[in-house]
């Protein structure tokens, strides 16, 4: 409940004018760039926003970039000193030729091991023992994968291994692709595996005494200059004769942070992916929302819980780290701001609501409004204008129950401008004199708010009334409709037939009833005319 009214502040903020809704000016996107891959992306690892892409929701088998999906989920499923056995399974059901680290069955390695041989040695064999030890199976691994795609707001691929050989039942999009690739960078035992050059495996049955592997990516080995960049942090590459070149790349600058994604290549990944971001850096700048957006700070300070300073408990917190991305020739003020209040899997807990930044009709980034768990520990109770307006269904947390009563008179008397909720909250005693406080909120804001406000509370508490009965009344029906089918059986039983011969008994009454005889004749003569 408590949410709902935080919501319906910020809904009416935003109508009465305290968060900005008109662009003061409307700044051209850059997209001065091209790619020679028949699919490619570059996103912001901040926010989400994509920059520019080519087909970024046509499908393309991807290639060993699954291997990212696979080592995110790896990673949230697994501890790094967890020992993995290889199964004849894992060893051998792979193409002839493809990526392998020399494991052979009955071989073991701890988690890291066979990550970083995952996503450095591409090695397919590490693939499917990592799956097989989370899941059992690869086939099951690959439903965890597609959940997990789901998970991250990817709509048009599909997988059905962990290493990324071909399949026709696997394929990503370039958008996909970026979405996993932006959460894989988000985990920092990823980002260390994937940014290192150098790593030696332990002895195995075909090595004993281990080996060293380093990463194909060569965007971040100095040793192909014409490649290497000192701006990437780490990437993955793929190829098989029908996905042909794939490359996922994270790059940053400073606080500037993207993701490429580069499918079904003709060995122009690298030049695309270098298009790619040296169009983002000279382009575009990532800003720190907080520290030109001050309307959630300024409401914190100004709301009052019960008498206690926001600056001691605060309210409402947004992420202080949120970014956005904005054209270099653009500024801050020509953003606009939205309010969703339909979240995300993702979204932090104690969340009730996302706000949404764009510029002009782009997204160009968002941070999540949560409520801060001192507020619920502290016992708050909701305001007596708000328990006035629905006292069957609010009355439990008033203090005083004669207090709970309702009337157009009362709202009129408790939202005012100059009513308490209009002025600093301060304790006030309960009516039992036993010192309590009563919950109060305090908003410096116009007068024309408490006008929306009382309309807003009449009209959302018939509505909820409304949908309480309707919910109440579906109940009663349910439950009356399971008594009369359990009277139906426990008749049916005494006499020694089962519901299912009497439900057939009762089709084919109506299936050859008169009426329905007659029906029939009279469909065909009409179909005859």
């Amino acid at each position: 409940m408590k949410r709902k009214i935080i919501s319906m502040l910020l809904c009416l903020l935003l109508l009465t004018g305290l968060f900005p809704s008109t662009a003061l000016a409307s700044t051209d996107w850059p997209d001065n760039v091209s790619i020679e891959s028949d699919a490619g992306i570059i996103m912001d690892a901040h926010s989400g926003a994509v920059l520019y892409g080519k087909n970024i929701h046509d499908t393309y088998a991807p290639a060993s970039i699954t291997k990212v999906l696979t080592a995110l989920i790896v990673l949230e499923h697994c501890s790094l000193d967890e020992t993995v056995t290889f199964s004849q399974n894992a060893v051998y059901n792979v193409e002839s030729n493809s990526s392998s680290a020399g494991y052979d069955t009955g071989d073991t390695a701890s988690v890291k091991d066979c990550l970083y041989a995952l996503l450095l040695k591409s090695a397919n064999e590490s693939a499917n023992a990592l799956a097989e030890h989370i899941s059992g199976t690869t086939e099951e691994f690959a439903k965890l994968m597609n959940e997990k795609a789901e998970q991250l707001g990817c709509q048009d691929s599909h997988f059905s291994n962990p290493s990324g050989l071909n399949d026709d039942a696997h394929y990503v999009s370039a958008y996909d692709m970026a979405l996993i690739t932006k959460a894989a960078f988000e985990n920092a035992e990823f980002s260390k595996i994937v940014a290192t050059t150098y790593y030696e495996l332990p002895p195995n049955k075909k090595n004993p005494e281990g080996q060293g592997i380093s990463p194909g990516n060569k965007m971040v080995k100095k040793n192909w200059p014409d490649q290497y960049r000192a701006d990437v942090i780490g990437g993955k590459t793929g190829y098989t004769s029908i996905a042909l070149n794939t490359l996922v790349i994270g790059a940053q600058q400073g606080d500037t942070k993207f993701i490429t994604v580069i499918l079904h290549s003709s060995a122009t990944q690298y030049s695309d992916t270098k298009a790619l971001l040296n169009f983002g850096f000279a382009n575009f700048k990532s800003v720190k929302i907080a520290d030109y957006d001050k309307t959630f700070s300024t409401i914190g300070d100004d709301l009052k819980i019960s008498g206690l300073p926001t600056s001691e408990k605060q309210v409402l917190t947004i992420d202080p780290d949120s970014r956005i991305i904005l054209p270099m020739t653009a500024d801050f003020s020509e953003t606009t701001v939205s309010l969703d209040y339909v979240l995300p899997a993702g979204a932090p807990d104690g969340s009730i609501a996302c706000v949404n930044y764009l510029l002009g009709d782009r997204t160009v980034g968002q941070a999540y409004l949560t409520l801060k768990d001192a507020v619920s520990e502290a016992g708050i109770k909701l305001p007596q204008a708000l328990i006035e307006i629905q006292p069957s269904a609010l009355a439990p947390a008033a203090e005083d129950p004669e207090a709970a009563h309702s009337g157009s008179e009362g709202i009129a008397e408790s939202i005012s401008a100059n009513s308490p909720l209009g002025k600093a909250a301060e304790p006030e005693s309960s009516p039992d004199g036993s010192g309590g406080s009563k919950f109060k909120i305090s908003l410096k804001i116009p007068s024309l708010f408490w006008k929306i406000l009382a309309a807003v509370i009449i009209i959302g508490g018939t509505g909820t009334v409304a949908v309480f009965t309707i919910k109440r009344r579906r109940a009663q029906e349910e439950a009356a409709l399971l008594e009369r089918r359990r009277r139906r059986a426990e008749r049916l039983k005494e006499t020694g037939i089962s519901e299912a011969e009497f439900d057939l008994m009762m089709q084919e009454k109506r299936t050859f009833s008169p009426g329905r005889e007659n029906d029939s004749i009279r469909k065909k003569g009409r179909k005859g005319r």
